[in-house]
């Protein structure tokens, strides 16, 4: 088989990160409960975690990329797991999100953030976009010391390098939260990974 090829088949089933995307959706769930209604997953890539989400609830999932490559690869996975009637691939920019303001319960994304150009720009825009009442869980990271140690091994024994994405530290991420004026926010840095989760206040 072609090494391009192998590439490709390996983006469709989503391998080595494929234990990680379940554990992160039920963390997730578990932080916010929101089982219902609208989300958007931000830089969803194959969609993986999106068609984890859809495994645990009800919601109808926008899986947004922007990249056509991957909108390509994710509407395939979508419809190979039976979820085309749940989950719509969209090809767009988070600093462009083609979404009113107000119109989502849930927003999730996991290693998107460290590639986007203006980091509060987008954190804005989520905001924006979240219905009051909404909940944000937006970061990188595989969950757990376990599964990390699994994604590394495996990539080890298919002997491929793993490549970490750009580095973002929590006082850097805090700084492009309060300059996005997110105010109910939490931050953390540990065996989960970074993230940033908020919720838009009722008014």
């Amino acid at each position: 088989m072609e090494r391009n090829s192998q590439i490709t088949d390996s983006l469709s089933l989503n391998e080595p990160h494929a234990p990680v995307y379940p554990l992160i959706a039920s963390q997730i769930i578990n932080k916010f409960q929101i089982m219902k209604g609208v989300a958007i997953e931000v830089g969803s890539g194959p969609a993986s975690l999106s068609i984890a989400m859809a495994r645990i609830t009800e919601l109808k999932i926008y899986a947004m990329d922007i990249s056509p490559e991957m909108y390509k690869i994710a509407g395939k996975n979508i419809a190979k797991c039976g979820f085309k009637d749940r989950i719509l691939p969209m090809l767009a920019d988070v600093h462009q999100m083609p979404f009113p303001d107000n119109y989502a319960h849930l927003i999730f994304s996991r290693g998107s953030m460290f590639f986007w150009k203006d980091l509060a720009s987008a954190l804005k825009k989520i905001y924006a976009v979240l219905k009051p009442g909404g909940a944000s869980y937006i970061g990188g990271g595989f969950g757990n010391k376990t599964t990390k140690k699994l994604v590394k091994k495996t990539f080890k024994n298919q002997e491929e390098n793993y490549e970490s994405p750009p580095k973002i530290d929590i006082a850097t991420l805090e700084i492009a939260v309060q300059k996005a004026e997110i105010n109910n926010y939490q931050l953390l840095d540990d065996e989960s990974g970074l993230w940033v989760l908020f919720e838009k206040s009722i008014e």
